[in-house]
């Protein structure tokens, strides 16, 4: 498949991210369907919403947030004011129909805005900041977690996923299919760590989560197969045998620990 314009695998995937099969493919991977993607797994979204709590005001941004399920899910179960940024206008227009569906359009804002630059939000605006797996599309990692750290307020919590740590000898073919959909910055271990300090922000926990991506990875691979008189008249010959093969590169990069996956904790000073 041409990759002259990267994002189109994701106007795609979210154009069709309602469908039935998309949905039944997602309670097949993850166990439970709340509009999921990537390698976000239950037990990591068992712990942003123990980071939420439901003092008045408290206010999320979910950083690169797609069509925001997991967001939503917290969202419509709490108290809490969420934002959520996205590029793409086919996630944003998902994430606004979910509120609604959801019954916390109220409390939900969403901006589509490119996050590899300073976002359009004021400062000390959040009590909790996500962003899951983007950060590796964002550029400079620095800019942006001191564009981040901005808009915390005092006290507040970053919660950040990277996907793409060098940890092992990779071939430039396999980096290739692991950066295949879109801009990619690889990084070296302790880089999001030196970012962090240099925010102003605490780290207060890592976590390995190499293990759960590479199990991910693996499950959607096995779901998207056995479906595949089903997604390759929509995708494209090419395109699914292209993404197979992703997912494959992704699993065995992850499973032999040559590209990890690390979850950070970060806290902005009081």
């Amino acid at each position: 498949m041409p990759q002259t314009r990267p994002y189109d695998f994701y106007a795609r995937q979210y154009e069709r991210f309602n469908a039935p099969l998309a949905a039944e493919i997602r309670a097949e991977i993850y166990g439970e369907d709340i509009g999921q993607q990537g390698w976000r797994s239950m037990r990591e979204q068992d712990e942003i919403i123990v980071l939420v709590t439901n003092a008045p005001g408290f206010h999320m941004a979910d950083i690169a947030c797609g069509s925001a399920g997991p967001s939503l899910s917290i969202a419509a179960n709490t108290d809490i004011h969420l934002t959520g940024i996205d590029m793409e206008n086919h996630a944003i227009a998902e994430a606004e129909r979910r509120a609604e569906q959801r019954g916390c359009a109220d409390r939900t804002d969403f901006i589509v805005a490119d996050c590899s630059k300073t976002l359009p939000l004021e400062d000390a605006r959040f009590d909790l900041i996500t962003c899951i797996d983007a950060i590796l599309h964002l550029g400079d990692r620095t800019a942006r977690l001191n564009d981040w750290a901005r808009t915390l307020k005092p006290g507040g919590t970053l919660f950040l996923t990277d996907a793409a740590i060098l940890t092992g000898a990779v071939s430039k073919a396999e980096l290739d299919i692991r950066a295949s959909q879109g801009g990619f910055t690889f990084a070296a271990p302790g880089v999001n760590e030196i970012a962090i300090a240099n925010a102003g922000l605490q780290l207060l926990d890592t976590r390995d989560t190499t293990e759960e991506a590479a199990n991910l990875a693996r499950r959607t691979h096995a779901a998207r197969a056995a479906r595949a008189d089903q997604l390759v008249p929509d995708e494209g010959e090419a395109w699914f045998n292209a993404r197979q093969q992703f997912l494959e590169t992704t699993a065995d990069l992850a499973a032999s620990h040559r590209l990890s996956r690390f979850r950070y904790i970060a806290r902005k000073h009081g």
